[in-house]
């Protein structure tokens, strides 16, 4: 049966594609085992609670409709008369609280201290800073007492002592004009030695919850008692004037216990998908923009309360092709066993600069009583995670994991000691990083590539790049690791650090038993690198056996082609390591990460054309994933050489079809180009500059063969 849902249907009528029905709900409360729900263009304000469930071979599926453009929406308008509250301030009665605004879609700040614009928000310096004579439960900052107001009362974001972990707490103690405030003590994983960490000093924070901090556009207020929203637009302007809208509803999809069931080319705006405990279940083409938002961050208070989060968790689920951005928490929860995240774009996120909220998380499934929590064997593929406040990609508790071919770069933007690529404890044995690009971590202390943090146990790590991070760029503890064919330079401190001193306690860690030398059988071999220790001060050597490891010249590293160079001396200088080289060229394998005049491999996602048949002499045209800057489609239907059409595709519009003409188009192959827009301060008349965040591999020829669908 094939369900048709319409923005001008109604929930009264059939279904039918001419008599659709008004809600997605109404088709998920009738779909069964086998049944499809076409979702036609429009915009949908619900959450869609899934109850029926597919079998394999016969899925229920919920797809927009083929070349329209379907959005669920987790906020509504706010409606009434604004007036004048002061100067370019405005307010109006609102009928419920919540904890996000949009102005024409532009999420607005809600008023804090120091202030933040939207694009800062991962910028540390918005943050105020602690000062001398700050301790556990109280912060002291010269500045704070030229704000004039009390903050008592207000909500303090806290990311303080080791800070790479943040809380939100309220202002116990204050008076305006004062230079410090107290807040409870009662942070988890550190009280019970707080009180010995040193010093507190520089550590950061920021304020919100008060009215008196609406000082600059784009900033607003509600008064929860009062049921009063205050809003100072972008422009200073009327609010009425624009479409005002406020987060309502956290999820768009939502299941639980269900198998087979398909959740197809929707945007979802102000909400997220979550299925939990299910089982082959796919999420494919979507696109979540501001899927999720915590005012306040309970995941790690004394009695946690978990926040809102774009979450899977079960066995054999698949989340493919699809872009996440702009999430205050994380980015995507994967929990389980043999689940697979791939070609998903995630950027933007944690701008609380928490650990607890990463880009894509894998772990277990935690079982009540359970010694070991269930799950492994996941895998996180060509991926491209970008931006956000702490690490990108973490993987833990589970053993037999996969992450490769991902491009993972600058994060650690809201937080110290951090590292991009993250994984830790002997719960991860089996577990292997390779073929990742992983760059620009640049966090004021401690700022590491690729890390296997404490009692790592069986760790592979190789072939990847990891360039530009502060500190280091491989680190690995524990033992019995292996560490082959990495390419790293340009790393602050050291390219690979592979511990052999004594497993330090570290009380806030659940402790496996300790060893007196790390890495005694773990081995490193046919690097890249300039510098590899054992220790992060000392000419200390790496733990284990270590050979075949030196610097090199590299082909381009500036254009992504991390190839030897000609004559280069990593060429033929690696020994052979069954099942990891197998493939070389020459006399011997290349030490580092790629051969040699081999086809190089990139990393990240891929982006793809999207055509759709409009009639019978037209086409739609448009991408599947989102930009980062503009780029120019030209398309030929019928060869290579022949002239055709040219379009351009913006980070705003690149999901909106766009038409092409032509005459007996049948199905068949359609020729294309890419051409990228350069960059800022590229050299007069540069063109198809290569920007591999947007999804395309490097510039060139590329049939497309596709097949008409509805």
């Amino acid at each position: 049966m094939i369900y048709h849902v319409s923005v001008e249907g109604h929930d009264g009528d059939a279904g039918t594609a001419d008599r659709p029905f008004r809600t997605i709900q109404r088709a998920a409360d009738l779909v069964r085992a086998g049944d499809t729900c076409v979702v036609h263009g429009g915009v949908y304000r619900e959450t869609v609670t899934l109850t029926a469930t597919g079998v394999e071979g016969k899925p229920i599926r919920f797809a927009a409709a083929s070349g329209e453009y379907v959005r669920i929406k987790g906020t509504d308008p706010i409606t009434g008369d604004w007036s004048i509250d002061e100067g370019a301030i405005y307010r109006v009665p609102v009928d419920r609280t919540f904890d996000q605004l949009f102005v024409d879609e532009e999420m607005m700040i809600e008023a804090r201290w120091p202030n933040a614009r939207f694009g800062d928000l991962l910028n540390r310096d918005t943050w105020a800073k602690t000062g001398v004579g700050s301790r556990y439960g109280r912060i002291v900052d010269p500045t704070l007492g030229a704000t004039g107001i009390d903050w008592t009362g207000a909500v303090a974001t806290l990311n303080v002592a080791h800070q790479f972990f943040s809380w939100t707490r309220t202002v116990v103690t204050h008076e305006a004009g004062g230079d410090s405030f107290t807040y409870e003590k009662d942070l988890p994983g550190i009280t019970h030695f707080a009180d010995k960490t040193t010093p507190w000093e520089g550590n950061a924070y920021y304020l919100s919850g008060k009215r008196e901090a609406l000082d600059t556009p784009s900033e607003w207020f509600l008064d929860p008692e009062l049921r009063m929203l205050y809003l100072w637009t972008p422009r200073s302007d009327d609010p009425g004037e624009h479409r005002v809208e406020a987060k309502t509803r956290d999820y768009g999809f939502d299941a639980r216990g269900l198998e087979h069931i398909r959740i197809e080319g929707f945007h979802l705006f102000g909400c997220t998908v979550r299925l939990r405990d299910c089982a082959h279940c796919v999420i494919d083409s979507c696109r979540l923009l501001f899927p999720t938002y915590a005012k306040r961050l309970t995941d790690f208070d004394a009695d946690p309360e978990p926040t809102v989060r774009t979450l899977v968790t079960g066995t054999c689920n698949t989340i493919r092709n699809s872009s996440l951005s702009h999430s205050a928490t994380g980015g995507l929860t994967v929990l389980g066993g043999r689940n697979t995240v791939e070609n998903c774009l995630v950027r933007d996120f944690c701008w609380s600069g928490s650990l607890n909220y990463v880009g894509i998380r894998i772990g277990p499934v935690q079982t009540s009583g359970a010694e070991h929590p269930a799950g492994g064997g996941n895998t996180v593929r060509r991926c491209t995670v970008c931006d956000g406040g702490n690490a990108c990609v973490s993987v833990e508790g589970t053993p037999d994991n996969v992450v490769e071919y991902c491009h993972i770069h600058d994060g650690g933007r809201a937080c110290k000691d951090v590292s991009l690529l993250y994984t830790h404890l002997p719960l991860i044995s089996g577990t292997v990083f390779r073929h990742n690009w992983v760059h620009g971590c640049h966090a004021p202390h401690i700022a590491l590539g690729v890390r296997g943090d404490d009692q790592t146990r069986g760790l592979t790590v190789h072939h990847n790049v990891v360039w530009d991070c502060g500190w280091e760029g491989i680190v690995v503890k524990g033992d019995e690791n292996r560490v082959y064919h990495n390419t790293c330079f340009g790393n602050g401190l050291m390219d690979i650090r592979i511990d052999s001193g004594p497993e330090p306690s570290k009380p806030w860690r659940k402790q496996w038993p300790l060893l007196e030398k790390q890495n005694e059988r773990s081995e490193t071999c046919n690097n890249c690198a300039a510098d590899i220790r054992g220790a992060r001060t000392g000419d200390v050597p790496p733990g284990g056996k270590a050979s075949n490891n030196l610097p090199g010249r590299l082909a381009d590293p500036d254009g992504f082609d991390f190839r030897p160079a000609e004559g280069s001396a990593l060429i033929d200088a690696g020994r052979i390591i069954p099942t990891v080289n197998d493939g070389y060229r020459g006399a011997a394998p290349d030490v580092g990460a790629y051969e040699y005049g081999a086809e190089p491999w990139c990393a990240g996602h891929r982006n793809e054309l999207v055509v759709v048949r409009r009639g019978d002499h037209s086409l739609g045209v448009a991408l599947r994933m989102p930009v980062f800057s503009p780029v120019t489609v030209r398309l030929s239907a019928d060869r290579a050489d022949t002239p055709g059409s040219e379009f351009v595709f913006t980070p705003g519009d690149w999901m909106i079809p766009q038409e092409v003409h032509a005459e007996d188009i049948g199905d068949g192959a359609l020729f294309f180009r890419v051409e990228e827009e350069a960059p800022v301060g590229a050299s007069p008349g540069e063109s198809n500059v290569w920007n591999p965040s947007n999804g395309f591999p490097p510039p060139g020829l590329r049939r497309h063969a596709w097949k008409s669908t509805v």
